[in-house]
């Protein structure tokens, strides 16, 4: 009994000093590299509907509840989970400050960890298509005998953030595009990306399949447009969107196309007699931006067709073309910068 009560008395002093040997604050990091712009990387931990689809917590967590806070992305967006009966995967965290593309810093609450608690994010470009990753998680002040926990389950973090990076090179292999991250998008790549619907004033066209007779209507239809839009309704021409095409259809058995060439419009406007709106279908598309003449765009649409057949996509018949750069200005036809669009069913 005597050496029971010996025993315990060298526990209990045991317990009470080895937390001083323990460190009051931790650090787990890991990294990846990426094979995409770093602005689409960017965003996923920016905008913090993104990030909550596969942040490694709440994802392993199917009970885990979500809450956001305004404005959802960039500083001072908010994001909660937590699940009562799990208080160690529970955690908020709020975006402190945002250096676009280069550094995000968050204060972060819960997980256990420490009262002064952070999660830093650096994005470093290695070239135009390639990002590294760093993510790190710091705590300090961490609790006299919560050094116990910290201690025992830093690797546990480091661990998660692994888990979340795996993740998160997954989701962008097939999420679509936000509108943020689609800036981003370079010549030649093939994603999916939600667009939000989109009003033009337009000509109708029907033309035969000749890539000549095409551009010539393009070029008549916006051209008029154009001047309508600035020396009758009086809009600066600074303010007037990309030119676009939306083709109905293209029907190569009777060599036929209609299509509607026309610029994006918010405001209401009187239309001439061979004018009307057209509105954009909203939903999600397969994109691509075509690099090179207008006259070579149809090879840019298999490709984008192949990547559908290969990925199971079911593509609809029309498809919509913005054009980026004016052929005015940009006199090598090989510099043509054209944002294809395929709604996918």
């Amino acid at each position: 009994m005597k050496r029971f009560t010996q025993f315990l008395i060298v526990l209990v002093i045991a317990i009470l000093i080895i937390p001083l040997f323990l460190p009051n604050k931790i650090t787990a990091e890991t990294e990846k590299e990426l094979n995409l712009p770093v602005g689409i990387v960017y965003e996923e931990f920016n905008n913090l509907k993104e990030y909550s689809e596969w942040e490694p917590w709440a994802k392993s967590d199917s009970t885990a509840k979500k809450e956001y806070f305004a404005p959802y992305r960039g500083e001072g967006a908010g994001y909660k989970w937590g699940n009562v009966e799990n208080e160690s995967q529970s955690g908020e965290l709020t975006i402190s400050t945002a250096e676009p593309n280069k550094q995000i810093e968050f204060k972060l609450e819960g997980l256990g960890l420490g009262k002064v608690s952070k999660m830093l994010v650096e994005f470093i470009p290695e070239g135009a298509s390639k990002t590294k990753l760093k993510w790190k998680i710091e705590s300090e002040e961490i609790g006299y005998f919560s050094r116990y926990y910290s201690y025992f389950t830093s690797k546990n973090i480091k661990e998660k953030l692994d888990e979340g990076l795996i993740s998160l090179e997954e989701r962008l292999k097939s999420a679509a595009l936000t509108p943020e991250q689609a800036n981003s998008l370079l010549p030649g790549m093939i994603k999916t990306e939600m667009f939000d619907g989109e009003k033009l004033i337009t000509i109708l066209n029907e033309t035969s399949l000749d890539a000549s007779e095409i551009n010539t209507a393009r070029e008549e239809s916006l051209g008029k447009l154009f001047s309508y839009l600035t020396d009758f309704i009086k809009i600066p021409p600074q303010n007037i969107g990309k030119p676009t095409s939306y083709f109905e259809y293209i029907d190569t058995a009777s060599k036929k196309a209609k299509f509607y060439c026309g610029y994006p419009i918010t405001e209401i406007v009187k239309l001439e007699e061979d004018m009307q709106l057209y509105s954009l279908p909203a939903g999600k598309n397969l994109v691509c931006i075509h690099k090179g003449s207008y006259e070579t765009l149809n090879q840019t649409i298999q490709k984008m067709k192949q990547y559908a057949a290969k990925e199971k996509l079911s593509l609809g018949n029309s498809h919509w073309e913005s054009y980026m750069n004016d052929p005015e200005i940009v006199k090598d036809k090989n510099e043509l910068l054209t944002k294809i669009y395929i709604p996918i069913k």
